[in-house]
């Protein structure tokens, strides 16, 4: 055989076995696939090994096992549920229950039998809404002997003028519709059952203009937020009806979350047509700190000079390797990953549990954490040559390996988390209600909504009832001076009287 045919058999060998590899990545990412969307339909969404009964970590191979910390859990029995007690603050309908006349009487002697207490159980009771109407009178004056110019006192300043939803009423339909994610058609159906006629373009109308009414204080949510050094931030979709009836294109809601001096968290929603860099970066345009974000390349550019430090998401990895887990039908390197990531996840745990302040937290968590983080990259630095390149679990190296300092950045400050979900908590909501009212209307429409979440999950972070809190907040704000605009923030806000 010629050299020539030697040269052609050893190209075509070469090429097949690169096609080879390449079919063996594509069958491997397609298998993962399947195997993703058939649990999203059917499976279960934790991020929990033990809650997929494939296997535990006394499974594990022992020579695998070695390699990997430990953290012993106390056996314990799951106790009986208890009965928590109703709120002291709920009106009590006393009904008393007593004894027949005869049954008063002694089995034993006949005599008359003496009350020596009570027992005492209740019951949780509601009524549907109760609707009411505000009445407002006021008295016209005027003079009997010139005529003069009647006059009466004026009205109360509304949150929304000329109209005749209360600030409880917009409270009503603002929570229902974006902390119940209750779209506004339900809505009307609602009413209509209690015999009122509220238009859904009526409803809407009031949404857009609590949106435009609220924006002082969210603007001044925005402003506090960039006084803190270090910010969290997400993005996600809201499909927005841009154009024409029925056609919808994708807009985004971007949320900020930092804490405040006191540990008072507040949330700031930005609208936006698009997910350009342009959005965060003027945002941040003058901030210095740390953001923790996803990777999302938009963002590196904010990290360039140095002045805004990039703080990655511990999270956003292990989940990658979860994903590989639940494939596999044995342990596998994945499930080593997620064992020593959880091994991580426990120091943070003991220091909440322990009450550590943030400098505590930073000496436990380079005392404990470092070995294991070693040991992570040394693992998949030794792994990736073995799998398949541009796999799922090459993927995930991947992620790993090139976020690497950004996520061991949290070991740098005690204030800092080791992930992102306290901010993935507050985009939640907006996937719930997205799913039920489906999408804007409108431009306008997204303000309206990034105001309204803004103020209601800043309040739920607070601890704070948001229906109370923005009835209050609708009263008061029409009287309220620019300058004292910060009392009626969520961190701030004490209910009037």
């Amino acid at each position: 055989m010629e050299s020539s045919e030697l040269a052609h058999l050893a190209q075509e060998n070469t090429h097949l076995k690169v096609t080879i590899v390449h079919l063996e990545t594509l069958v491997e990412k397609l298998q993962f696939q399947l195997a993703q969307l058939t649990r999203r339909q059917f499976g279960i969404s934790a991020e929990g090994l033990a809650q997929l009964g494939l296997w535990s970590p006394d499974e594990t191979p022992a020579a695998e096992a070695a390699r990997i910390p430990t953290t012993q859990v106390p056996a314990h029995e799951r106790g009986k549920p208890v009965r928590r007690l109703l709120p002291e603050d709920l009106p009590r309908s006393v009904i008393e229950i007593d004894l027949a006349p005869e049954q008063r009487l002694c089995p034993c002697c006949g005599g008359a039998r003496h009350v020596i207490g009570e027992e005492v159980s209740e019951k949780l009771d509601i009524e549907p809404a109760r609707m009411s109407v505000l009445q407002y009178r006021r008295k016209k004056y005027a003079c009997r002997v010139c005529e003069g110019e009647v006059q009466s006192a004026p009205m109360p300043a509304q949150v929304i003028e000329q109209g005749m939803a209360s600030p409880g009423l917009l409270a009503h339909v603002a929570v229902a519709k974006f902390c119940d994610h209750m779209p506004l058609a339900r809505q009307e159906r609602f009413f209509v059952r209690h015999g009122i006629e509220l238009a859904r373009s009526t409803l809407t109308d009031w949404m857009l203009a609590l949106g435009q009414a609220m924006s002082p204080m969210v603007e001044r949510i925005g402003e506090l937020l960039k006084s803190c050094d270090i910010l969290a931030n997400d993005d996600t979709t809201l499909p927005w009806q841009s154009g024409r009836v029925g056609k919808t294109t994708t807009a985004r809601l971007w949320v900020w979350r930092g804490v405040l001096a006191g540990g008072k968290p507040l949330l700031f929603y930005q609208f936006t047509a698009d997910r350009s860099g342009e959005h965060p970066a003027e945002f941040l345009r003058g901030w210095k700190g740390y953001l923790q974000a996803d990777a999302y390349s938009a963002y590196d550019r904010l990290f360039v000079d140095g002045s805004i430090i990039e703080v990655g998401c511990m999270a956003h990895a292990r989940r990658r390797y979860f994903e590989i887990a639940k494939n596999a039908k044995t342990p596998g390197f994945a499930y080593e990953i997620l064992e020593y990531i959880r091994s991580l996840y426990a120091i943070e745990r003991e220091a909440k549990e322990r009450q550590l302040s943030a400098q505590e937290r930073k000496a436990l968590r380079q005392e404990r954490a470092p070995p294991i983080l070693t040991t992570i990259k040394e693992r998949i630095e030794e792994y990736l040559p073995k799998v398949l390149p541009k796999g799922p679990l090459a993927e995930a190296i991947g992620y790993t390996l090139n976020h690497w300092t950004a996520l061991n950045r949290y070991l740098d400050d005690g204030r800092l988390e080791i992930d992102n979900n306290a901010l993935e908590r507050a985009i939640r909501p907006v996937a719930s209600g997205r799913h039920n009212w489906l999408f804007v209307a409108s431009e306008r429409g997204g303000q309206a909504t990034a105001a309204l979440y803004s103020l209601i999950e800043s309040a739920k972070a607070n601890g704070l009832n948001p229906y109370a809190y923005l009835r209050d907040v609708f009263t008061r704000l029409p009287v309220t001076k620019a300058k004292d605009i910060d009392l009626l923030l969520p961190h701030l806000w004490r209910p009037s009287g």
